[in-house]
């Protein structure tokens, strides 16, 4: 029986979190660790050289005073029986496409794991706080199910990220393996006052061919494979080269 380690940057309380812990009790030994309050945007922030907070809500379901990556860490050296052998980060509430990869909480924790040497899987849901109910993210689950035969038979461990379109679950045209897209924000940063000012912005999508906001937009499920080496190949040579001559 497989030891499935869940996790999220939308904090225990989260109605994603709950319905895939409820989702997967059929597949193996499910364990929750997950931020104590929302995350959201905390990338692959670490808690270092202070204590950390961790409360045993109930058996296997723990909640920490941290971050996503925390919660990986925690869990693979302090408070399982052993590494898990699957971890999925999730669902959270709202993409996790193009850029967003590196700034998300969701995304990092998956990544922790992978860096660990464990397979992973973010998932996540476009829109889903603005139409939240267990239907929401319960379309996900058929996607998960289908994705982590995958993931537990990889000779390699692997890293992969999951989106789903809002909107029900029949209107989902099915899974799509895309490319990361694009993803930026028009005027990212407004000035409030002489000493304040607030990053957001309006999201600008460029839907290029084989991405995942392609896929998105034309109301697929989107899975992207990401790799944790994030050496430019190409240039690699290159500067070599200039810097050898």
């Amino acid at each position: 029986m497989a030891l499935i380690l869940l996790t999220n940057d939308d904090g225990y309380q989260a109605l994603g979190l709950k319905v895939l812990e409820e989702g997967l009790q059929d597949l193996g030994e499910v364990w929750v660790v997950a931020p104590h309050k929302e995350r959201s945007g905390a990338s692959h922030s670490i808690t270092l050289h202070q204590p950390l907070r961790v409360i045993e809500q109930r058996p296997r379901f723990f909640s920490v005073s941290g971050t996503p990556v925390d919660c990986v860490m925690l869990a693979v050296h302090a408070l399982l029986p052993k590494p898990p052998d699957v971890v999925i980060s999730g669902i959270n509430a709202g993409y996790n496409v193009g850029e967003d990869v590196f700034y998300s909480g969701t995304v990092a924790g998956a990544r922790e794991a992978a860096l660990l040497g464990i397979p992973a899987l973010a998932v996540s849901v476009g829109n889903a706080a603005s139409e939240e109910t267990p239907e929401t993210y319960e379309k996900a689950l058929p996607y998960i199910r289908q994705l982590l035969p995958i993931l537990l038979e990889a000779e390699a461990p692997i890293l992969l990220n999951l989106n789903l379109p809002p909107g029900p679950a029949s209107a989902i045209r099915g899974l799509r393996v895309t490319r990361l897209g694009n993803r930026c924000y028009d005027n990212p940063v407004e000035r409030l006052g002489p000493e304040t000012y607030v990053i957001a912005g309006e999201v600008r999508w460029t839907r290029t061919e084989g991405t995942d906001l392609e896929a998105l937009s034309q109301g697929y499920a989107s899975v992207t494979p990401l790799d944790i080496d994030l050496t430019d190949d190409e240039r690699l040579e290159d500067l070599r080269r200039s810097l050898s001559g």
